[in-house]
């Protein structure tokens, strides 16, 4: 590469299996991403399979293009069996978010062909209860995960944690750390509308998240009707998210013991969902398995105090620049001992929990985050 050439416009074409109107952590990371680059005066073009399915198959989002890929099928309900064969791949990077899927070793195998760097990133290790899909997990990174990554120009994983992970799981080449990033929402916050009107007569604890087991929703759960088994909660919890567990979460909160406590809100806009951060006494974060969650790095920015589970080594984010506290994942009386602390704290503690959250979310900004991501970008292609 030219000397000339490091100030020049890339084109990047980002790979992930879900992007919008999908909701998941990693295609909102792989969407700020695109953006910034398109800020910047690059161009980014976005290869996805059409799930859920929508009506336009390309088009253009924010200055990204998009090209939704109809599956064939999908294996294991996860891996959907889509075709790049009529696709150009005239790019000067291909940047790969995840190392397993079918159209991500697919993607791989163009660029190496045609000698486009590639850089992958690795975003979290999805946890396997049964013994055959720890089997079947086991057999798939050694014949497709571990090659994704060895195959590919840079690796990134996105915590120290991680990085060391994959080097013990046989990943011998060099691995960038760069985070999980966050935006913070421009528009002023707005109050919930379905929020009860006597809500901030209460502390206020919020949940943000997928419905589901792996964001601990269960635990949170469990923890609340321990609470409740000491009287009514002089706290209110603020449920607000959509997935699989919805209709079970209904269900949990009719049968509870102040059931009154406990308001969910389904899914909610940024600017409420900014509101609910900034006037929250704590946000909790009980997940079984996480890459870097942005709603904890959103949090912390909105100066809300935070519950970390210590899933792969998250929970020292919060404790070492004490920004909130940490608790083990799975464990409902550590998640009720922690939220007992929070109500106990006074003003002082909370002050110095929210300072200190907003000063360690700063280098999380996804235009610090880009940054460094270029970087990596200009040395693969020298």
């Amino acid at each position: 590469m030219e000397p000339s050439d490091v100030d020049a416009p890339l084109s990047v074409l980002l790979v992930h299996v879900w992007y919008w109107p999908h909701i998941g952590g990693g295609n909102q990371h792989v969407e700020h991403i695109a953006r910034q680059l398109v800020a910047r005066g690059h161009k980014a073009t976005v290869w996805c399979a059409d799930i859920p399915e929508h009506e336009e198959k390309r088009f253009i989002r924010d200055g990204v293009e998009v090209i939704r890929l109809p599956p064939k099928r999908i294996l294991g309900g996860i891996d959907p069996v889509v075709s790049i064969k009529n696709l150009d791949m005239n790019f000067d990077i291909v940047h790969l978010h995840d190392t397993l899927p079918i159209l991500i070793r697919r993607s791989l195998k163009r660029a190496r062909k045609e000698k486009i760097p590639v850089v992958t990133t690795f975003h979290n290790d999805y946890i396997k209860t049964s013994l055959t899909g720890k089997i079947v997990k086991r057999i798939r990174w050694a014949l497709q995960g571990r090659r994704t990554l060895q195959s590919s120009s840079a690796r990134i994983a996105l915590t120290p944690y991680y990085a060391n992970h994959l080097k013990g799981r046989g990943v011998g080449k060099a691995i960038d750390v760069l985070p999980n990033g966050f935006e913070p929402v421009a528009e002023d916050a707005s109050r919930p509308s379905t929020l009860p009107s006597n809500v901030e007569e209460h502390p206020l604890l919020v949940f943000v998240g997928r419905l589901s087991e792996q964001k601990g929703l269960d635990v949170l759960m469990d923890a609340w009707d321990s609470l409740c088994q000491q009287g009514e909660p002089e706290a209110r919890l603020a449920i607000a998210g959509s997935g699989e567990l919805n209709q079970w979460l209904n269900e949990r909160i009719a049968s509870s013991t102040y059931p009154d406590s406990i308001v969910k809100l389904g899914r909610v806009e940024d600017c409420e969902k900014r509101w609910l951060f900034e006037q929250a006494k704590g946000v909790l974060i009980p997940s079984r398995f996480e890459g870097l969650p942005t709603v904890l790095l959103e949090a912390m920015h909105a100066g809300a105090p935070v519950v970390m589970s210590d899933v792969n080594d998250l929970g020292r984010l919060v404790t070492e620049p004490n920004a909130g506290l940490s608790v083990s994942p799975g464990d409902a009386t550590e998640l009720v001992h922690a939220i007992e602390t929070l109500l106990g704290s006074d003003d002082v503690q909370c002050s110095t929990w929210s300072e200190n959250g907003r000063k360690a979310s700063k280098p999380y900004l996804w235009s610090n985050v880009v940054d460094d991501l270029l970087e990596v970008y200009q040395r693969v292609r020298t």
